[in-house]
């Protein structure tokens, strides 16, 4: 998730010194200052990270369903045997902001990297609709 909010509050302060601070008669500096409330009020700071671990564990899970329906069949696993699904898990419940951030990036790597792959076997392979399917739920699921 970038920016992360870490990230954006260090940018509200840096307005707020640089803009605001020296300016807090101006017009500008107001306006500016309406932009920074607005922002604050857009973001739920505590649950940034609740929303991110939900997220890594929908794409968590989904990679593990992915590697169930390639291991199902012989030829689907001989087809995407080089295909790395393993994204890294920290120990849970004891994960950082910048840890879950990690592993939702990871996550998105690797099911963009299957997607390819699985676009290429549905196309040679179009008599299987679960496919077809699979690669419609990892496309819902990949970072914008």
């Amino acid at each position: 998730m970038r920016p992360t909010p870490a990230e954006t509050i260090a940018g509200v302060r840096r307005i707020l010194r640089d803009v605001v601070e020296p300016e807090v008669g101006s017009e500008y500096a107001r306006s500016r200052l309406r932009e920074v409330r607005a922002v604050l009020a857009q973001i739920d700071w505590d649950d940034a990270a609740l929303h991110l671990r939900r997220q890594s564990d929908a794409m968590l899970e989904l990679l593990a369903e992915t590697r169930a329906w390639i291991d199902a069949d012989p030829a689907r696993a001989r087809e995407f045997a080089d295909v790395d699904l393993q994204p890294p898990t920290p120990a849970r419940g004891t994960e950082s902001f910048t840890e879950l951030n990690s592993v939702r990036a990871r996550c998105g790597e690797l099911l963009a990297n299957v997607a390819d792959r699985l676009a290429v076997w549905i196309r040679s392979h179009p008599e299987n609709p679960d496919g077809r399917k699979l690669l419609m739920r990892l496309m819902r699921h990949m970072p914008a």
